[in-house]
């Protein structure tokens, strides 16, 4: 089971002006939605708030059943769930296997970044799509969605672990995980050993990637 929501942030209200739009929400999400100082910043958080509340109540859960692994990350006994934001859309990941997303918008990049941080093979593959801003959020968030699934976080080196893209162009998960236009999947390295995990992707509203990356069983490559 995988399920994926998204929804639009940017038209809500912000709760700094409006604090009854964050009834229902636990006292550490209010905290924290209310320490960001802009309010786009404030409205992200909320909306995410918002989705995790709906989506573990659909479910029979709540917040008091959220847990915090040693590295931060927030889980449930019996289900895996993971949350990301980026411009105006939040995104919200739930599984029965261990899952990880990443939302980003497509803006023209500095590429210093990936001449720093990307490995020679990604910078290769960047090259040969002749796309190179889509290319770049397709490994930028397929690399995040891995180590949020791991909980790793930036913890993680950079230089041990790198992704491999699988063209499959399964169009099958579209509809079944997350509304878009699907681009493939990609698969992750780490220190010279392929992990069990799959990660697949989306461009959404024409200018945003998501990648969701999932811990595979033997009996499902999806």
């Amino acid at each position: 089971m995988i399920e994926c929501y998204i929804r639009r942030c940017m038209d809500q209200d912000d709760p700094f002006y409006l604090p009854e739009i964050m009834s229902g929400l636990s006292d550490t999400r209010k905290n924290k939605i209310m320490k960001y100082k802009l309010p786009d910043d404030r409205k992200r958080s909320l909306v995410a708030g918002l989705m995790m509340r709906d989506v573990l109540n659909a479910h029979g859960m709540n917040s008091d059943n959220i847990k915090i692994t040693e590295n931060g990350r927030p889980v449930i006994d019996g289900i895996d769930f993971n949350v990301s934001h980026s411009g105006e859309y939040v995104v919200m990941v739930i599984s029965d296997s261990k899952v990880g997303c990443d939302i980003e918008r497509i803006k023209e990049r500095n590429y210093s970044v990936a001449r720093r941080y990307f490995s020679d093979g990604e910078k290769n593959w960047m090259k040969e799509t002749g796309n190179t801003d889509l290319s770049f959020y397709r490994i930028w968030t397929a690399r995040e969605s891995y180590i949020k699934l791991t909980g790793e976080g930036i913890l993680l080196d950079f230089a041990k672990y790198e992704t491999y893209p699988i063209e499959d162009k399964d169009e099958s998960v579209q509809d079944r995980i997350c509304k878009g236009e699907y681009l493939g999947s990609f698969s992750i390295s780490r220190e010279g050993q392929m992990q069990n995990v799959v990660i697949k992707q989306w461009l959404y509203d024409k200018e945003y990637v998501i990648s969701i990356c999932r811990k595979q069983d033997e009996n499902n490559s999806n």
